[in-house]
């Protein structure tokens, strides 16, 4: 393989490249998650502003892992670092950025800020190289000029995607619905009327706000087209007539669903929809007017914080009903830790077989100690139930009568417990 960028191709240069310059390439390329995270730790700290939420620092891990990946990919092959394109993800953050009001200087900073780590891990890398130090310097001022060449294109490319989708984003009716969205959501817009217009979405009706997002998505997909269609799915199948869909990052959008007459109970299962690989979705409950256009979406953000507390306990879609308890107590992550342990003691204990005892006495006493209904809902036979209940009593060291509110609330925390650990 020969290289195509001139500098390479001199002899001693290419020599250079090939057994220094693409070990480190390849080298990026495995530990690009590695070190996207040390990025976006040390813009975190310097930008917190440009973190509102453990979505965007998820979004801009992704961003970034993609660029370095695409640096190693480019330097691997001795390309020209000055036809650098961005990374659909890169391209998806800068969007965002825009719609986030975050401005061109901070996210150009975040990439100056990504090109000094990595500069640095190079450095160390040709540093620790078993050749003489004219090799060493020569090597260096290469990469030097090649990592700078290409910042420099990186640069170029993502202005170039910010400025055009801020002349979109300022034409277009994006704008004055996220100011709308955001003064409802703060409670600086009160009035439906106006907030109607400003939407052009009728608030005076029945609503169910949703959360869809992506815990991760492939580089070179479409995130926000795939949330909207799975949005669109759930109000479907939820019997909404008119449907508001907002992006709120690069793998998060907002929806909010309406009809005219109230929304049948039946319909909020969501038990027909079947969504798409990855995409999740946190459902709030049903209400009327300007009101519930605010709380129903807060419900769905917070169906979707426990979801996100729950991981693999959760499934694709989550009810703010059916988790509104984790929710309210879950709000600070070490009294709710801390409240679990208190109550349960040995019965949060972190393996399978405990776990399944605590779930079976949470449903038992959801279901008003019924054993046959809460055997229907365990698909396990009534006796296997009574089992697990009195295996329970033994594990906590008393009855299940004591402190029952208290216990009640930390089983309905317990499936967060992992996620709330790791909070801390």
């Amino acid at each position: 393989m020969k290289p195509t960028w001139e500098p390479f191709r001199e002899a001693d240069a290419e020599r250079l490249w090939e057994t220094l310059l693409r070990p480190i390439a390849l080298e990026i390329r495995s530990r690009a998650d590695e070190l996207a995270e040390q990025a976006v730790s040390r813009v975190r700290q310097e930008m917190p502003v440009l973190f509102p939420d453990p979505q965007s620092v998820k979004e801009n891990v992704i961003s970034t892992a993609a660029s370095l990946r695409n640096v190693a990919d480019l330097l691997d092959i001795g390309a020209d670092p000055r036809d650098a394109e961005l990374s659909a993800p890169t391209r998806a953050v800068a969007r965002a950025g825009v719609k986030r009001q975050i401005p061109l200087a901070s996210l150009m900073r975040f990439y100056r800020v990504t090109h000094e780590l990595l500069w640095e891990w190079m450095w160390d890398r040709i540093a620790a190289t078993p050749v003489d130090r004219a090799q060493q310097a020569a090597t260096s001022r290469l990469a030097t000029s090649w990592m700078f060449g290409y910042v420099d294109a990186a640069l170029n490319r993502a202005e170039e995607a910010y400025e055009a989708e801020r002349e979109v984003w300022l034409r277009n009716a994006a704008a004055a619905r996220t100011g709308a969205i955001e003064d409802i959501l703060s409670q600086h817009e009160r009035d439906p009327q106006r907030a109607s217009k400003r939407l052009r979405y009728d608030v005076n009706r029945h609503h169910v706000g949703a959360v869809a997002w992506f815990d991760e998505v492939a580089d070179d997909s479409d995130g926000q087209s795939a949330l909207s269609e799975a949005l669109g799915m759930v109000s479907q199948e939820m019997g909404g007539e008119t449907t508001l869909i907002h992006p709120g990052g690069s793998l998060v959008a907002f929806g909010w669903f309406s009809r005219q007459n109230e929304f049948g109970t039946a319909s909020l299962d969501g038990t027909g929809v079947k969504l798409a690989a990855g995409v999740r979705i946190g459902v709030g409950e049903p209400g009327y007017g300007l009101r519930a256009f605010r709380c129903s979406h807060l419900e769905a953000s917070n169906a979707r914080r426990v979801a996100t507390l729950l991981g693999s306990r959760s499934g694709a879609l989550t009810r703010y009903r059916d988790v509104a308890v984790a929710a309210l107590a879950g709000g600070n992550s070490e009294l709710a830790e801390a409240f679990v342990h208190r109550v349960l003691g040995p019965l949060a204990a972190d393996d399978e077989a405990t776990f399944r005892v605590a779930t079976t006495l949470s449903v038992f006493l959801q279901e008003n100690r019924s054993r046959t209904r809460a055997a229907r809902r365990l698909t396990v036979h009534p006796n296997t139930v009574s089992y697990r209940v009195d295996q329970a009593q033994m594990i906590l060291g008393r009855s299940i009568d004591t402190d029952s509110l208290d216990l009640a609330v930390a089983l309905a925390l317990l499936p967060a417990l992992p996620g709330l650990s790791a909070q801390l």
